[in-house]
């Protein structure tokens, strides 16, 4: 049967022994085998499966005498499909929409391979499209994606939140979720700040002021901290402590609490003390690793709930 319309040949897949074509919804040809779209999708292989009609009685279309399958995907993402299901070729998906494209179409004929290897392209997008990701994984149910995005979203304010189109298609119980773990994270994490049992005394005696060091104390207060131990805290130190907590609240990831703005506070306030000014820098520099690997710790162990109530 010819077709009325103006067709192309697209220029990777135009096999000379291919035994079917699939034709784009814009018109593009794709000259591929039986073989591989059956061992890539049930729904093609059942397709392929069944019995050929006979010449005279079949109203399918033929082209050069090959099967036509008509397909309702344009060509840009029939041909990463594609090449997700070809041995030959290794796809790259450039952008969240091609990703998008790729994994509706694996998910509408059932190509698992394709769909787990197109996901994965995903996590390239995290750190600067975290949320863009995570509406994307939930339509998708691609939990580990997910959770990567989710946490990627700790490093900013909840709200106010910038609008991304795929807020669209997701429903209010994704970004129920969402918020109910950013919260959980912010409570957890502001607790680190807050309860000091988790420092160990080398950690903790550089912020002792001690006998030596008067114009830091924090007015003969003794701060308890690990083990039973209590020291005489450095007010700035006690100050960053606090500010660091309130910080948290917001941004509940281990990057908040070496935030140069709350560290520029501290050198500000040490540089009044003759003894703190020499070593401050390098002994807040050290303890923010610990803070912050401690605060990540703490909020790893906070779940994201992903499924719909």
């Amino acid at each position: 049967m010819d077709s009325p319309f103006s067709l192309a040949r697209n220029q990777v897949f135009d096999d000379s022994e291919a035994d079917v074509i699939l034709q784009s919804s814009d018109n593009v040809e794709f000259r591929t085998y039986k073989s591989l779209l059956s061992l890539a999708s049930p729904m093609f292989h059942g397709m392929f499966a069944l019995p050929a009609p006979h010449k005279s009685d079949s109203t399918d279309e033929m082209r050069d005498g090959l099967p036509v399958v008509q397909m309702a995907e344009e060509s840009t993402t029939l041909e990463k499909l594609l090449m997700f299901c070809h041995p030959a070729h290794a796809p790259t998906l450039n952008t969240l929409d091609e990703i998008k494209g790729v994994l509706a179409t694996a998910k509408k004929y059932g190509m698992v391979g394709a769909e787990e290897r197109a996901a994965r392209f995903l996590r390239q997008f995290v750190v600067n499209e975290p949320l863009r990701v995570y509406c994307i994984a939930w339509n998708f149910q691609l939990e580990e994606e997910a959770r990567l995005a989710a946490r990627r979203l700790l490093a900013s304010p909840l709200l106010p939140r910038r609008h991304v189109k795929e807020l669209n298609y997701v429903p209010a119980i994704a970004l129920h979720r969402l918020e109910e773990y950013h919260y959980s994270c912010q409570r957890t994490a502001k607790t680190v700040a807050l309860a000091y049992g988790w420092i160990n005394k080398e950690a903790l005696i550089r912020f002792d002021a001690g006998l030596l060091c008067y114009s830091c104390t924090n007015g003969g207060d003794m701060t308890p901290v690990c083990n039973g131990h209590s020291i005489s805290a450095r007010s700035w130190w006690i100050d960053y402590m606090k500010a660091a907590a309130v910080a948290l609240q917001e941004r509940p990831c281990g990057a908040t609490v070496k935030d140069p703005e709350l560290l520029n506070n501290v050198f500000r306030k040490a540089a009044h003390c003759t003894l703190c000014r020499e070593s401050v820098f390098t002994e807040m520099t050290e303890f923010c690793e610990i803070f912050a690997r401690e605060v990540d710790r703490a909020t790893e162990l906070v779940n994201l709930e992903l499924e719909e109530a």
